[in-house]
């Protein structure tokens, strides 16, 4: 599945394996204002990419408290939360020690209830679409250009520096899973953490986003039929 996404992206984008389709004629709102081109970004390991595919990446533990989003991160938020699910932390509090990647806002939260049989097939579509090999056969190809570092979900993280391989995860604050809130296990929230370079929005997936123009209109305005 390929998804769409009006969003501002400013930086120039891949070739597509197929042709775009067409927007069509722009139009104006009923003030006579013309319609705004935005960026759309596609989530799709279909596109074909101009710079070298990542390596996998290595585990960045953190190191300050740095709670300020950042765009790589806040894209891959909006483009997770437009699917269905909600919108979970990026930033932590700045108390205590930095222990997680949130504390510099460069992990997401994507709320999925695991007993929803809607939400839970979501998180597995996420999953199948970045872990895919690519149109040369590369495995795990968006992730890696995404920046991916881990994702957590239901008991099993998956880990760029294990190969993506799934594991059975357990909280470190947790003895037992028998004794693990829903919250520990991930089981109503996806994480997912990012490089550095990839919270700042610095790996080919986001540098690379197509340009595909959609109609858009100012908040006050609508459009003419």
């Amino acid at each position: 599945m390929v998804l769409l996404l009006a969003t501002a992206v400013t930086t120039p984008g891949p070739a597509q394996a197929g042709p775009a389709s067409d927007p069509g004629p722009d139009r104006a709102d009923r003030a006579g204002r013309p319609a705004v081109a935005a960026r759309v970004p596609v989530l799709s390991a279909a596109l074909v990419y101009a710079s070298a595919l990542e390596p996998y990446a290595r585990y960045q533990p953190p190191r300050r408290c740095r709670p300020r989003s950042r765009p790589g991160v806040l894209l891959l938020a909006e483009v997770l939360v437009a699917r269905g699910g909600g919108q979970g932390p990026i930033g932590r509090s700045c108390s205590g020690a930095a222990s997680s990647e949130h504390h510099e806002a460069r992990a997401f939260d994507w709320m999925l209830d695991v007993r929803d049989p809607a939400q839970e097939a979501l998180a597995t579509q996420f999953l199948a679409e970045v872990l895919a090999p690519d149109h040369l056969g590369n495995p795990h190809a968006l992730a890696r250009r995404m920046g991916i570092m881990y994702v957590i979900w239901d008991d099993t993280i998956w880990s760029a520096y294990h190969g993506f391989v799934p594991r059975p995860y357990l909280s470190s604050s947790c003895r037992t899973r028998r004794r693990c809130s829903p919250t520990l296990r991930h089981r109503d929230h996806v994480h997912v953490s990012l490089t550095r370079r990839a919270a700042r929005g610095l790996t080919s997936w986001y540098l690379e986003q197509p340009a595909l123009p959609v109609q858009t209109f100012p908040p006050d305005a609508t459009p003419t039929p």
